[in-house]
């Protein structure tokens, strides 16, 4: 896994991510969602598994403090993200859904818009600082590094 793969897993999750705005679109005509939904949530707990395990330690290792501290300051911002999206996928059962579809529509679209801010904040800000050649084989392994 490298940087440009990572940058394949953000635009397979955003092409999910599309799927379900479009379907959350009309808040007035409920939409088969569960599907969509779950093949989002395993994508990006693929996702996290490898930016968690293996590139933001390496990140957090960085030769460049200012790269350390943006990794740092990425990471703890995406477990809020990600604490929102767990609590999202729990709260929003197919029942729950069914109940209220207006409110679910605007619950999905909003953590979707800050799925899509966090993606496109990785792929402009953080990948780039990443060193060249980057995989996860040539990441420092997570105990050899001090986080900051």
């Amino acid at each position: 896994m490298n940087i440009a793969e990572l940058r394949d897993q953000h635009d397979s999750i955003m092409a999910v991510a599309n799927e379900l705005r479009i379907a959350v679109g009309d808040v007035s005509t409920p939409k088969p969602v569960s599907a969509i939904r779950w093949r989002l949530a395993r994508l990006l707990l693929a996702h996290l598994a490898i930016e968690d395990g293996h590139f933001y330690p390496s990140m957090l290792c960085h030769s460049d403090r200012a790269a350390q501290e943006k990794a740092d300051r990425f990471q703890k911002e995406m477990g809020k993200l990600s604490s929102a999206f767990s609590q999202y996928m729990a709260a929003w059962t197919d029942v729950q859904i069914g109940k209220d579809w207006p409110k679910f529509c605007t619950t999905t679209q909003d953590i979707l818009a800050a799925l899509e801010r966090r993606v496109a904040q990785e792929n402009a800000q953080l990948y780039p600082l990443a060193p060249p050649g980057w995989n996860i084989y040539s990441a420092a392994p997570p105990l050899l590094c001090p986080a900051i």
